[in-house]
């Protein structure tokens, strides 16, 4: 995981709590890597931890949250997510990436 800047971090983590807040009301046992929220498990060989595991009915959520200074730097990261997304049936990885 690359590193932020503070201002940037502020920012991921506010779009982490929106979206973990957001899948919660919609039903879904959500883990997030933000204080308030169970962390999730780590994924892959590299042990990654993705911002948001979502499960509800079977179906699996990763949800990984990139500032604009991010979006390149962790690209291994997201392939990890992609490729655990397609090993499991109904499981999606999706990237959001917040504003400037």
């Amino acid at each position: 995981m690359a590193k932020r800047g503070k201002k940037d971090q502020e920012k991921h983590d506010a779009v982490v709590r929106r979206e973990a807040n957001k899948l919660k009301r919609e039903g879904w046992n959500v883990e997030a890597d933000i204080p308030g929220f169970d962390k999730p498990k780590p994924i892959g060989k590299d042990q990654k931890v993705p911002d948001i595991r979502a499960i509800k009915a079977g179906a699996e959520k990763i949800i990984e949250v990139e500032t604009p200074d991010t979006i390149e730097k962790d690209k291994d990261q997201q392939a990890t997510f992609r490729r655990r997304a397609g090993q499991k049936q109904r499981t999606s990885f999706e990237v959001i990436e917040t504003d400037d």
